[in-house]
């Protein structure tokens, strides 16, 4: 079958169960598997996007599986940056006029990334388990004081509250990525290049500016962007051999003077570039909590309280404690609920679930917010809000619950 025909067959049903039956039915077509893979892959950009449409065609144009092979060559040439800028465009399009028309417009969405057949990642994995790479840095557990028990120091940052950024750096090649793997492209001549003075290696850390909601803007905006302000707040370093094989060795205490020593040997500019204050104090509440105060009045949201001792976790792990006044939550917008009084024809709360309970956030909206909310509510169903409450209420539902963002970054 061909590769054009097995995704639009998938594009043509709504439903995972179906779409995974499909994939599964051609698992043996190495083609299609490998468009997939190349599709989805986050650590393996073309640096192209815009190739000019085709004019003319070949009288006769290269079969199927010849068409693809040679496509993935020139992607691969073009991932490797063995052809780059103009050179890439043109051998794209040359490649692109040497192919059938249906053959071409599958090609056209795997070089951008975006087949729009409703196939996730872990859709992916979960029929072809390992085709496609995945993107999982370390996660904070809620603070427990019962887990430092027995420790003879830990490390005390303050809890940043801006949007999670894990840089990692190839051979000069800089690529800068959200907490949900997806690339950030506006900071490529201003963060970027400080970022390659300090070498080969994995960077991890926030963007930093003036506020979260301009934050989103600069990060995500297509045109327009001023960064002016942004900065990259670096509180962890990984070597790219502990990333590749994601088995990680060095120690938290070891991998921040690493990232000391790079900041420090390689002229960067600390204005776009700058570590965390981190404090080493003994495993006592008093101590941590002192500290976390002492975040808060400047303005932090919390204190995060990391094992000195503890390699580099993939995923979600107590290595790595978030300690909170207060405590966020990314929660989906199942509904819109008119206002009354004052509120009356626009919003007045967003409708949400929180762990099967359903939830109500009405305040910490703005009325401009409101109303164009309001007046475009298809738009904001299904998007994913961080909401700011105190604690979990007896019956599940939760305390002063308050509308913080629209969190793009964790799409």
């Amino acid at each position: 079958m061909r590769v054009s025909d097995i995704f639009e067959e998938i594009k043509s049903t709504s439903k995972s169960t179906e779409k995974a039956v499909i994939m599964r039915r051609n698992a043996d077509n190495e083609l299609f598997k490998k468009a997939l893979a190349y599709s989805t892959n986050p650590f393996k950009p073309f640096h192209v996007t815009k190739v000019p449409k085709v004019k003319s065609r070949l009288e006769f144009p290269f079969g199927e599986a010849d068409a693809w092979k040679e496509f993935f060559r020139v992607l691969d040439l073009c991932a490797d940056r063995k052809v780059t800028g103009n050179a890439a465009i043109d051998l794209l399009h040359a490649a692109f006029s040497s192919f059938k028309q249906q053959d071409e417009a599958w090609m056209r969405k795997v070089l951008k990334k975006h087949l729009n057949i409703g196939v996730s990642v872990k859709s992916v994995n979960k029929v072809f388990p390992g085709l496609v790479p995945t993107f999982e840095v370390s996660l904070a557990q809620k603070f427990d004081l019962k887990r430092i028990a027995g420790k003879k120091a830990v490390a005390v940052e303050p809890k940043l509250d801006g949007i999670r950024c894990f840089v990692i750096v190839r051979d000069e090649l800089v690529m800068m990525f959200a907490r949900s793997g997806k690339l950030i492209k506006n900071f490529d001549k201003t963060i970027a290049p400080e970022i390659a003075k300090m070498g080969d290696g994995c960077y991890d850390g926030e963007l930093m500016g003036q506020d979260f909601t301009s934050l989103m803007r600069q990060a995500y905006r297509k045109e327009g962007i001023d960064t002016t302000g942004t900065y990259l707040a670096l509180f962890d370093f990984l070597p790219l051999d502990e990333w590749d094989s994601k088995s990680s060795k060095l120690s938290c205490e070891d991998r921040f003077e690493i990232l000391l020593d790079r900041l420090a040997d390689n002229n960067v500019d600390l204005n776009l570039v700058q570590p965390v204050d981190r404090l080493e104090v003994e495993p006592d509440w008093s101590l941590i909590k002192k500290e976390h105060d002492l975040f808060v009045e400047d303005g932090f949201e919390g204190a995060m309280i990391k094992f000195l001792d503890a390699p580099y976790k993939f995923g979600r792990g107590y290595e790595v404690m978030k300690l909170k006044a207060f405590h966020d939550v990314d929660v989906v917008v199942e509904g819109l609920l008119e206002g009354t009084g004052k509120h009356a024809g626009k919003l007045g709360s967003f409708q949400v679930v929180f762990n099967g309970v359903d939830v109500q956030v009405g305040s910490g909206l703005t009325d401009v917010l409101r109303e164009q909310i309001w007046a475009d509510k298809e738009s904001f169903l299904g998007r994913v809000i961080e909401v700011r409450y105190q604690e979990v209420t007896p019956d599940g539902s939760l305390r002063f619950p308050t509308f913080v963002c629209f969190r793009n970054d964790r799409a």
